[in-house]
């Protein structure tokens, strides 16, 4: 897959930047890298799709209404950890916990543009790949696609699961660096697979790099 190209250095997201606003720490992670450090080596992929969660009023958040069980407990933290849960078999998903304690608001990472660590990727989310699948002049092979465009395939490809779950991420194992600036690129919808949400599933706080071929879903509309 292609590396970053341009010769500005990446830096690692401080403490300050997951403390912000969730709608908008979910919309700068566009654009910065994910890093799993495994004894393989690194793996990493580019977010480019990410939806708010907006805690104790948010029909689509585990904390509506203040619930809390244990497995919920960096939920409650300051921003800066990692929230892991299971959603069954052996699904996973990766939050990005936000904002002050006790304010359970958090960002979903659901789609990743793989950028290190591919083979090992691949065997990980059972992809066999050939030579031709990582030429990527003219098109991105659908097997490249399929790695990494939903919040459980980039667990599965980056080997993130529960054991991971509240893991701070200014550390050494699961962090984020800062990528490019893809403000004039970003979009927004509404967030997806979430009905039970009723009215809250029509909130525009979905975000993602408009065009990019790894995107969980295309979108059909925009949000003014």
């Amino acid at each position: 897959m292609k590396m970053m190209k341009s010769s500005k250095q990446y830096v690692r997201l401080e403490k300050s930047f997951y403390e912000q606003n969730t709608i908008t720490v979910a919309q700068r992670l566009l654009g910065c890298i994910l890093i799993h450090k495994v004894p393989e080596g690194l793996i990493s992929g580019m977010i480019v799709e990410t939806e708010a969660y907006m805690g104790v009023d948010d029909k689509a958040a585990h904390s509506y209404q203040g619930k809390h069980t244990p497995r919920m407990d960096p939920l409650y933290k300051r921003g800066g950890y990692a929230y892991i849960y299971q959603l069954h078999g052996y699904n996973y998903c990766l939050n990005v916990v936000t904002e002050k304690e006790n304010q359970p608001r958090a960002v979903l990472i659901r789609a990743l543009e793989p950028i290190q660590g591919l083979e090992l990727m691949a065997r990980r989310r059972n992809i066999k790949l050939t030579a031709d699948d990582m030429k990527t002049a003219d098109k991105i092979s659908k097997k490249l696609k399929n790695m990494t465009n939903g919040p459980s395939k980039l667990c599965q490809a980056l080997g993130i699961d529960t054991s991971l779950n509240g893991v701070d991420l200014l550390g050494n194992e699961l962090y984020i660096i800062t990528g490019e600036d893809l403000n004039d690129r970003m979009m927004a919808t509404p967030r997806i697979n979430i009905s039970y949400a009723e009215e809250y599933q029509y909130e525009p706080w979905r975000f993602i790099i408009k065009g990019n071929s790894f995107l969980s879903r295309l979108y059909k509309i925009e949000s003014k």
